[in-house]
């Protein structure tokens, strides 16, 4: 015991509940199940699988499926287990120190925990800075954290977790061409929601054509496909060829592969499905809560940021509905609700209700 890191004991281990409720609506995950038809394909391609040798250590398929998909180059791809591990792996890249210091990280928050969590287990200085009131980025106080810290790598979740607000792109890119030296990464985990009902997923991908130190994380957790632990950082080839050199052999599960590589080949239509059912319902679940004067938030996300006191956590779940509430001070009397399928909205309002 005496042998681990000290800053241990700073950090809390993440956890989850054991039993979910029967309206879970507090992990951002899609609602919708795989229908049968892609079930069986996947059965089909992992049954075929030779369980008794490694997985492809370069996952080759996968890779060329994610990049068609993405309408990128398989080398500019670097995949892991979820975009947790992504992370993980520009951090272990990026650990050098800087001008004597420790390397340091930088973030607009509240915003994704694992990036402090893991920024200060790979011997990182977490700077977080302060989003405005309204939950938008700060440009004068950014730019200050960036001219003392002089981060090695700077991660904006846009849309924002759990804002589920889009930065502005103006303010982004004055960062990005202000800081060469970091790699700045957007953080697109909740990309494919960022439209509105019928329109297309808008992506700042194509900004890595245009700025070497910009990557793209992205994910298929939150777009139905949860349980595969899928990520990836999209950079240019030569950067993704070192971030490349830190990631663990045979990371990613054979069955994971091939059923990605299914459903990002002869079913990506379930996948866009699943993104528009979630945005249709998310203008009505915002709707709803507005009218019970909840002050939801916008959200280009799949969840909806909305007045609810923490008090009303444990009344909710003894009706079967589980809501993220947070501990942070910034996001008192807020509540993280994912959107659902209208059945489930339908027992969110029917709960808040009744409170």
């Amino acid at each position: 015991m005496a042998r681990l890191k000290p800053v241990l004991a700073e950090l809390k281990a993440y956890t989850v509940p054991a039993t979910p409720p029967p309206v879970k609506l507090d992990a951002n995950e899609s609602p919708w199940p795989l229908p049968e038809d892609a079930r069986r394909a996947i059965g089909d391609a992992v049954a075929a699988l030779p369980f008794h040798r490694y997985p492809d250590g370069r996952a080759t398929e996968l890779r060329a499926a994610l990049a068609e998909w993405l309408g990128a180059e398989r080398d500019e791809l670097v995949i892991g287990a979820g975009s947790d591990e992504v992370i993980a792996m520009l951090m272990q890249a990026f650990a050098a120190p800087s001008d004597g210091r420790p390397p340091s990280v930088l973030w607009p928050g509240p915003s994704f925990v694992m990036y402090r969590i893991t920024g200060l287990s790979h011997g990182f200085v977490p700077v977080e800075v302060d989003l405005k009131p309204d939950f938008t980025l700060d440009p004068d106080a950014m730019a200050a954290a960036f001219a003392e810290h002089r981060p090695s790598l700077a991660f904006y979740a846009t849309p924002n977790n759990p804002t589920g607000n889009a930065f502005d792109e103006a303010t982004l890119r004055a960062l990005i061409e202000a800081n060469p030296d970091t790699l700045h990464i957007l953080d697109e985990a909740y990309g494919p929601f960022a439209r509105e009902p019928g329109g297309s997923a808008h992506s700042l991908s194509p900004w890595l054509a245009e700025y070497p130190n910009v990557g793209v994380l992205g994910t298929v957790s939150k777009v139905g496909l949860a349980a595969l632990r899928i990520g990836w950082v999209r950079l240019r080839p030569e950067m993704a060829a070192e971030i490349e050199k830190v990631r663990q052999p045979f990371n990613l599960s054979a069955t994971a592969q091939a059923a990605a590589t299914v459903l990002l080949t002869d079913h990506a239509k379930v996948i866009e499905d699943a993104a528009q059912s979630i945005v249709r319902e998310r203008t009505r679940l915002h709707a709803a809560l507005a009218e019970r004067d909840m002050d939801p938030q916008p959200s280009l996300a799949n969840f909806i940021l909305a007045r609810v006191p923490a008090s009303a956590k444990e009344a909710l779940l003894a009706k079967g509905v589980a809501l993220r509430f947070f501990g942070d001070p910034r996001l008192d009397g807020w509540a993280r609700i994912t959107v659902g399928t209208p059945a489930e909205t339908d027992a969110l309002l029917a709960a808040l209700d009744s409170l």
